[in-house]
């Protein structure tokens, strides 16, 4: 059994299948949208097919990675709320909304949503962030267009 402040395994594995669910979507989107003249080209002077999946579709892939992984940070976070609503420890944001609304605490109720889905479009806008960083050229990532 989880300790005092530990995360709960229900919550460990919607946070997890949430994340890995999206996160391989996209990954294998992003890999077979490669172009097939980047790979050509590899072929033509002499790469293997490790040479193709590092230099080329791994990185035409990085766009979708982001794009995913966007929509996995507050996937998790979400996740884990539920994991600890359903039947996790006793702290948390889980149990402090069933505590919330079991005591009619509307207030409460309303400044734990509300807190919840700011931590988890912070997690949207981070990887936002990162992706214009990292990956300039996709249209994902660009700031203006």
């Amino acid at each position: 059994a989880p300790g005092q402040g530990e995360p709960a395994g229900a919550a460990i594995a919607l946070a997890a299948l949430s994340v890995f669910f999206t996160t391989m979507i996209g990954v294998l989107t992003g890999v077979k949208s490669t172009d097939q003249a980047s790979l050509d080209v590899v072929s033509v002077y002499g790469g293997n097919s490790w040479h193709k999946l590092i230099k080329v579709q791994l990185l035409s892939a990085l766009p979708s990675v982001f794009a995913a992984l966007k929509i996995a940070a507050p996937a998790s976070f979400l996740g884990a709320i539920l994991g600890e609503y359903v039947g996790g420890p006793d702290v948390g944001f889980g149990p402090a909304l069933v505590n919330a609304q079991q005591s009619l605490e509307v207030a409460r109720v309303w400044g734990l949503a509300l807190v919840s889905g700011a931590i988890a479009g912070l997690g949207y806008f981070l990887f936002g962030f990162i992706s214009r960083k990292v990956v300039p050229w996709s249209s994902n990532g660009k700031a203006e267009h």
